[in-house]
C-alpha cells in the first residue's frame, strides 16, 4: 500500500499501476458521466487499485462484495478509471479532480476520455458532441473534418469537475476529449450514456455492449434517487451534493 498526501487529501493506492489512458465522468446532466464509467468498470472487469480520501467527501458508502467508497480508482489493461460513486461535494469539485489528474499523470497516462452530458433542451440534432483539448484536436482533425463528430457548440460551456480536469490536461498539452451526448437534465439518462459509450467504442476501438443500459434505466434511476435520499439524511449539516455538466 502507498499513500500519497496532497494537501488535505490522500490518494491510497492498494496496488501499484501503470496506465496510458484515463477514463472518468461525474454526476452531471443525466448522470451520463457516472453511468458510463460505472458501466465500463463492470463490463471490463476492472480491478480496484485505490481510493481518494477527502475530509469533505459525502458521508456515505455502499456494499458490494465489501465497502464501496465514495471515490475509487480501477484499472483494466492500460486504462485507469476514476469512479465517483457519489456526487463530489462543493470543496471536492476542485480538490479531488486535481488529485485524480495528478495521480493519472504520475501513473503514466498520456491520454484521457471524459464523459458528461449536455442539456437536451438545447439540442439541435442527435449527434454526440466532443470537447477536445488542443492536443487531441490537432491529432484527430479527421474526426471533425469527416463530419462523424461535432465540436460542442460555442454557445455552450462546460462547468464543474469536467471543466477543471479539461483545464489541467489542456495546460499539460495532453490529448483529452469529453464525450457529450444530449441528455435529460432532470433525471438519469441511460440512453444518453449508451450513445456516449457508442462514441467511446468508435474513438477507442473497444467494443462496449450497451444493451443492458437501456434495459436497466428504471433500476438506475431508483438507485440514484435512493442515493440522494440517504446522502441528505446523513449529511444535513454538511454541504449538499453539487451536480455539473
Amino acid at each position: 500500500m502507498r499513500i500519497i498526501s496532497l494537501g488535505n487529501l490522500q490518494v491510497v493506492l492498494n496496488r501499484e499501476f501503470r496506465a496510458s489512458r484515463l477514463v472518468t465522468g461525474f454526476h452531471g446532466v443525466g448522470h451520463v458521466g457516472w453511468i458510463s464509467v460505472r458501466h465500463l468498470v463492470e463490463k471490463t472487469g476492472a480491478a480496484r487499485v485505490g481510493h481518494v480520501i477527502s475530509p469533505y467527501m459525502q458521508p456515505f458508502v455502499s456494499v458490494k462484495n465489501g465497502i464501496r467508497t465514495p471515490y475509487e480508482l480501477y484499472v483494466a489493461g492500460e486504462t485507469l478509471y476514476f469512479l465517483p460513486n457519489v456526487p463530489l461535494s462543493n470543496r471536492d469539485t476542485s480538490l479531488v479532480t486535481m488529485a485524480v489528474a495528478e495521480t493519472a499523470l504520475e501513473g503514466g497516462v498520456v491520454e484521457a476520455v471524459l464523459f458528461g452530458g449536455l442539456d437536451n433542451r438545447f439540442k439541435e440534432d442527435d449527434s454526440v458532441r466532443l470537447a477536445p483539448t488542443t492536443a487531441f484536436y490537432e491529432r484527430h482533425r479527421n474526426l471533425f473534418s469527416s463530419g462523424r463528430f461535432k465540436l460542442m457548440d460555442e454557445g455552450l460551456g462546460v462547468v464543474g469537475p469536467l471543466a477543471i480536469i479539461l483545464s489541467i490536461f489542456e495546460s499539460r498539452e495532453l490529448p483529452a476529449v469529453a464525450i457529450l451526448p444530449y441528455a435529460a437534465p432532470d433525471r438519469p439518462d441511460p440512453k444518453a450514456a449508451a450513445e456516449a459509450l457508442k462514441a467511446y467504442s468508435e474513438l477507442s476501438g473497444e467494443n462496449v455492449s450497451v444493451e443492458e443500459l437501456v434495459e436497466e434505466g428504471t433500476l438506475i434511476e431508483r438507485e440514484l434517487e435512493e442515493l440522494e435520499k440517504k446522502i441528505k439524511q446523513v449529511a444535513r449539516e454538511r454541504e449538499p451534493p453539487q451536480y455539473h455538466v
